[in-house]
């Protein structure tokens, strides 16, 4: 029998960090001999499908495409051409969106033509936090953030998971690593205060400090043993969190130095990529947590005219975001040996152009990451006339008729091989060409 473990809030942290590790397998104890044991990992989710075409996957518009209506003339003159960028010793054209990642191409592996095998928007978000099929709507397995925080140790950290926005699911691996769940990334500073109103005083923290250490919890009445340890150890966790005065490092209103390195207008703004990503550095910076999940963007599902104002302007901020926080990330990991960054949506938006001048639900998406112990360069690709899915060979990337397509699960689990960790839960092998 296994026991899903989801997200919790900030009034059950206490509970999701400790109060049943004891009851699951420590799956991390697989690790790999001489992987790190201090690797990072981001992922980073762009909500309500990307048009790759301005992103990850763009096409010439000096040349013409049978099945390609690249929308130029409804575009803004800064978003109409596409840019080339030097990867792995090959010019790769990158949509304008993602111009402000070109200083990051020497890190970023980029898949193509990923078949998402879906274009409903539940069933996508499913499958890319878990990079395993959903069952319907339904995600199976681990969420990836939840697998790569049990990759290396994690008992120094107070925080082993963090999910901003996002569900996070946990089935197999030690409840330590279940994410701890913000809806918005200006809850962490929520999370950082006191409970109650009126400060206690030190002899009540002291008592109440005793009473929960006498507490076994009722835990063993069901599964036959106190977990003793576990409930300790999540309430060092928690009283570190309160009194190590993290609350400064997350005051991002006073840091005039990040607010510029993010271009952060407003620091009260929680669906603004760059207060996100500036979020998720001081997770990091601080030590708090070396695993963070986040949506960075939303208001991507642009079905009409909007797509041509709100799709690149969208984009743009998101990968822009992401380029400060790349920036940040290699101060003191300058090639990401030991950091992995996931960017990814739940799909792609057609190739043609619909009768309300928007862009519909299209399956050949994008995956990019940065770093993750991968060859860099470009593994996969989409038809050149039509964004259709194309068959490539695995081990070179290039279009191959006699290959396959790609899928999620072999992103999945060529990152997990990578990481040190079982590649068996996404039933196929990684693509171990693609392994630095």
């Amino acid at each position: 029998m296994t026991h899903a473990h989801f997200a919790p809030g900030r009034r059950t942290f206490l509970a999701s960090m400790g109060a049943a590790a004891a009851l699951l397998p420590f799956a991390g104890a697989g690790r790999a001999e001489g992987t790190s044991t201090t690797r990072r990992y981001v992922g980073l989710y762009f909500n309500g499908a990307w048009d790759v075409l301005l992103g990850p996957d763009p096409r010439d518009p000096a040349q013409s495409y049978d099945g390609i209506d690249l929308g130029t003339d409804a575009l803004a003159a800064a978003y109409r051409d596409p840019i080339p960028v030097m990867m792995a010793g090959q010019e790769v054209l990158w949509g304008p969106t993602m111009a402000s990642l070109a200083p990051h191409a020497d890190v970023l592996t980029l898949f193509r033509g990923v078949n998402m095998n879906t274009v409903a928007h539940p069933a996508g978000r499913a499958y890319v936090n878990t990079f395993i099929p959903p069952s319907g709507v339904v995600p199976k397995g681990d969420s990836m953030g939840t697998r790569m925080a049990a990759a290396g140790a994690y008992g120094d950290l107070i925080l082993p998971n963090v999910s901003i926005g996002m569900p996070t699911f946990n089935l197999v691996f030690p409840p330590d690593v279940t994410g701890v769940r913000l809806d918005r990334a200006t809850e962490m500073t929520d999370l950082l205060e006191p409970l109650g109103d009126m400060p206690l005083s030190e002899a009540t923290l002291a008592a109440l400090r005793m009473a929960q250490d006498e507490v076994e919890g009722c835990v063993h009445e069901q599964y036959g043993r106190p977990p003793v340890e576990d409930l300790q150890i999540a309430r060092d966790r928690m009283r570190q969190l309160l009194s190590n005065g993290y609350g400064e490092s997350f005051d991002l209103a006073a840091d005039a130095d990040l607010k510029a390195r993010y271009g952060i207008t407003n620091p009260g703004a929680s669906n603004d990529p760059a207060v996100i990503a500036a979020t998720v550095w001081r997770l990091l910076e601080t030590g708090l947590s070396r695993t963070i999940t986040a949506q960075l963007q939303t208001g991507l599902d642009t079905h009409g005219p909007e797509w041509a104002t709100q799709q690149p302007q969208r984009q743009q901020a998101g990968f822009d975001a992401l380029a400060a926080l790349l920036t940040d990330l290699r101060q003191d990991d300058p090639n990401l040996d030991d950091t992995t960054v996931v960017v990814f949506s739940e799909f792609a938006r057609t190739p043609k152009i619909n009768g309300r001048g928007g862009r519909d639900h299209h399956f050949a998406g994008s995956v990019l990451v940065f770093g993750g112990g991968l060859r860099r360069g470009v593994c996969g690709a989409t038809l050149e006339q039509t964004l259709g899915l194309a068959a490539i060979d695995v081990a070179t990337g290039q279009p191959d008729p006699a290959g396959r397509v790609l899928l999620p699960e072999d992103i999945g689990a060529t990152l997990a091989h990578a990481a040190g960790l079982s590649h068996d839960p996404f039933r196929t092998d990684p693509l171990l060409d693609w392994i630095a």
